[in-house]
């Protein structure tokens, strides 16, 4: 082969080499995708900057409402809690709610060995149990109930003449709460112990109920949860009432 030839083949080789080297390269780093996709990216990163003051607002006022909120459910959870704090409250000074605490328990029942006294025979006894009252409430009584029917400001205390088949003046049966209240009457009264105990000693209770043919025992419980007195269950004031419109 001459010289011309030779030269010539150089060339057309080089040539070949170029476009196959140019082809590759086309292929591997896919020149229009490429630019495609960062167009794209550069959109996307554009808008995402250009929402950013937007979203910082929006996650504001979302972290201003969600602490508005709170506030609120927490007054709400504090209201809610002082409202049954007060509810409680009034219920306990109505005599709705089972108590314990220091006191004194009163027993009377008839005692056959005391003397009957001409006169006496006759006595009524919810007036007897009704003045026994007044003197505990005198002396500071927080809360009394006989045989577990709670005394509140609207309970009533009656004699049913004839029902009650114990002897002696006390002839009859006791309405308490307009419940039947059988004797021996157990009296239990929360409240200052010494006090009441007192009241009655100087007042000689236990001698006016001995009068009457009834025996009449105290005890005195100076340590807290000793006495107990349920709750008031009767009908409460009102409980029948219903609302007139105009």
């Amino acid at each position: 082969m001459n010289k011309a030839a030779r030269q010539a083949l150089f060339g057309v080789s080089i040539v070949l080499g170029f476009m196959l080297s140019l082809e590759a390269h086309i292929d591997r780093s896919s020149t229009v995708a490429g630019y495609t996709s960062y167009l794209e990216v550069s959109d996307q990163l554009t808008s995402a900057l250009a929402q950013t003051p937007l979203l910082r607002t929006a996650f504001t006022r979302a972290q201003q409402e969600h602490t508005a909120l709170a506030a609120t459910l927490s007054h709400d959870r504090l209201g809610m809690t002082l409202l049954r704090a007060e509810a409680l409250r009034l219920d306990k000074e109505a005599g709705l709610t089972p108590e314990a605490g220091p006191g004194v328990i009163i027993t009377i029942n008839f005692d056959p060995n005391l003397p009957v006294i001409p006169g006496l025979r006759y006595v009524d006894e919810a007036t007897q149990i009704q003045m026994l009252v007044n003197y505990l409430m005198a002396s500071g009584a927080e809360a009394i109930a006989i045989n577990g029917q709670r005394l509140v400001t609207t309970s009533s205390i009656r004699s049913v003449n004839g029902l009650n088949e114990v002897p002696g003046p006390f002839s009859g049966i006791l309405q308490v709460n307009e419940v039947p209240v059988k004797a021996p009457y157990k009296v239990a009264v929360i409240g200052p112990a010494a006090a009441i105990a007192n009241m009655l000693s100087v007042e000689d209770l236990a001698g006016q109920f001995q009068l009457l043919d009834q025996s009449f025992r105290l005890q005195t419980f100076a340590s807290s949860h000793l006495v107990r007195v349920p709750g008031y269950t009767g009908v409460l004031p009102g409980a029948y009432s219903t609302e007139v419109g105009e």
